[in-house]
């Protein structure tokens, strides 16, 4: 059975969530050829601050979250592009969209942030900031632009932003900006109704993921899964999310054992679905030991498996289920393939110095406790 990497099984479910309730209504849209928004961060983690753009500079604002595996694939390109371009164009990595507790402010999670920034410090060598605790820049600047995925990027120049994309395409398209033969005109047309149909998207998407919402946040959990099965019978491609949030309810709102035989069927129909279980089950605390060895065992054997954080997931629901010689193992291989990950410069924003660190320290807890 193929394997998903956790960075996967947490991206999906993280995106799900953040659709159903992560983020305010847009008021505004935002064009190629508008005037930039407002600059807005809750703390400038590197790079020289300013608070308003340069009529004289070119800006990249490059959009970003910890959790997003594109991001962080991105980032060393980046980095050689600011040393390309210095002088030239300043490169500002703004963190947005990361997971947050209902009702508390977008700055709980700078400390994490902060702490993922100085681990890749070496592959983030421009600014980076952090969105301010109304997420400003998530919903000005991102959601305005019809922009409901990251990694994106906004040019910026002259105080008017001329090109949004993907980071990929800036090494064709920065040439051009400097060069003076990139036509906004041409851009903007395909760009504004691209940008449009996203927008418009994005609202259906919230009114039908509202009604759900509203029914978990009153703990009518029947209804909140009537609306889901209703759901994916009119939009299949939710079913994966929908199950998963499905999963997560039941699982912490109703009854593990109800969220352990739903799982069991689910996985029938998908057969990757137990990564999908670990990457949820792993880092939620105060389920009972039987959860934690079900969906340890439920994901099969790790002997093939090469991702230190999948074998570190592993590690905790063994630890958490009490089964400690098994959590050792899987901690000490998660250790092994993360050192070398690091020592060759792989893995990049996944594995870095700390991660090393916690994975020794929880591998000399669990020795302790078998």
């Amino acid at each position: 059975m193929k394997k998903h990497s956790i960075i996967s099984c947490i991206l999906i479910f993280t995106l799900s969530m953040f659709a159903i309730g992560g983020y305010a209504q847009t008021s505004g849209t935002l064009n190629v050829g508008d005037p930039a928004p407002a600059i807005s961060y809750s703390k400038w983690l590197k790079g020289r601050q300013f608070d308003s753009f340069d009529p004289a500079q070119i800006y990249v604002m490059e959009f970003w979250a910890t959790w997003c595996s594109p991001c962080k694939a991105a980032m060393p390109h980046l980095t050689v592009l600011q040393k390309q371009y210095e002088g030239k164009i300043t490169f500002v990595g703004v963190n947005v969209w990361e997971k947050i507790p209902k009702g508390q402010s977008y700055e709980t999670v700078v400390p994490a942030v902060e702490k993922f920034v100085r681990g890749n410090d070496a592959n983030m060598g421009y600014s980076v900031i952090v969105d301010d605790k109304d997420q400003g820049m998530g919903n000005k600047w991102l959601r305005a632009a019809g922009q409901n995925g990251i990694p994106a990027s906004f040019i910026v120049k002259e105080n008017h932003i001329i090109w949004v994309g993907h980071p990929g395409q800036l090494d064709s398209i920065i040439p051009q900006v400097l060069g003076g033969s990139y036509d906004m005109k041409v851009f903007k047309e395909k760009s504004d109704k691209a940008a449009q149909k996203a927008r418009e998207e994005s609202e259906a998407m919230m009114a039908m993921f509202n009604p759900i919402q509203e029914a978990l946040t009153a703990k009518d959990h029947k209804k909140a899964f009537e609306l889901m099965d209703k759901l994916v019978a009119e939009k299949p491609d939710f079913k994966i999310s929908m199950s998963l949030l499905k999963f997560k309810t039941l699982l912490t709102d109703v009854d593990e054992k109800q969220a352990i035989a739903f799982a069991t069927e689910f996985q029938k129909e998908y057969k990757t679905a137990p990564s999908l279980f670990l990457g949820e089950v792993y880092k939620t605390d105060n389920l009972s030991k039987d959860t934690y060895a079900w969906v340890a065992d439920n994901f099969g054997s790790a002997t093939e498996v090469s991702n230190p954080l999948i074998l570190d997931a592993l590690a905790t629901c063994y630890a958490k289920a009490g089964q400690y010689s098994k959590a050792v193992d899987n901690q000490a291989k998660a250790l092994a393939i993360a050192e070398k990950a690091l020592k060759g410069g792989e893995m990049v924003g996944a594995v870095m110095d700390y991660t090393v660190e916690e994975y020794k320290k929880k591998l000399v807890e669990y020795k302790n406790k078998m």
